[in-house]
């Protein structure tokens, strides 16, 4: 579980955190084998993102909170790859789409699924 105080906590911070944790030693990244080269070293943006189907660029924006922001669709992958509990996921979404809790648009997260 992250320990940061939400009110200082960004959608970027929150996903590099997340990558951070990965252990170097780990086989998967969610339901995702990751390439034997890889295993022992930090998960790298690149790594994530071509899991998750984006450009590292891409990824590396969305990690500096430089106006960026996931679809839905995105933030699934994101967070089976990065295996997180259903408190982490619904955190990530609320991040990166605050407008889900303004009380105008109904919270409705993907359902968690296999994706290959």
């Amino acid at each position: 579980m992250i320990s940061e105080s939400p009110q200082t906590v960004t959608f970027g911070t929150f996903l590099k955190t997340l990558r951070e944790r990965v252990p170097p030693e780990s086989p998967m990244l969610g339901p995702w084998t990751r390439l034997p080269a890889r295993c022992g070293r930090r998960v790298t943006q690149e790594e994530v993102a071509e899991i998750v189907g984006v450009t590292r660029n891409w990824y590396r924006r969305l990690e500096a909170d430089e106006g960026e922001r996931a679809s839905m669709r995105l933030l699934d992958r994101l967070a089976s790859a990065l295996t997180l509990t259903s408190e982490e996921r619904f955190r990530l979404f609320l991040l990166c789409h605050p407008e889900l809790v303004d009380g105008r648009t109904p919270l409705t997260l993907v359902p968690r699924r296999n994706v290959p």
